[in-house]
């Protein structure tokens, strides 16, 4: 797919000197993907997060296994 961006030449500028033999292009496509997962891993860790402060809230253990959990903690 090709698409347009705009980005302001103080910007290309200072990325001129990475782009290195690769085209422009790929730097930005490398760029993008790479941003793309540290935000892929941040939601990811964010949503554990969540997880785990809602399991500490109320415990999807039954009743039973509530002792086991702590066993051997004390």
């Amino acid at each position: 797919m090709r698409t347009t961006i705009t980005i302001p030449s103080d910007l290309h500028r200072e990325i001129q000197p990475f782009v290195g033999e690769r085209s422009f292009s790929h730097f930005v496509r490398e760029a993008i993907q790479s941003h793309l997962e540290r935000l892929k891993e941040q939601a990811l860790a964010r949503e554990m997060e969540e997880g785990y402060r809602a399991e500490a809230e109320t415990s999807s253990l039954d009743a039973e296994w509530a002792e086991t959990e702590t066993e051997g903690w004390s």
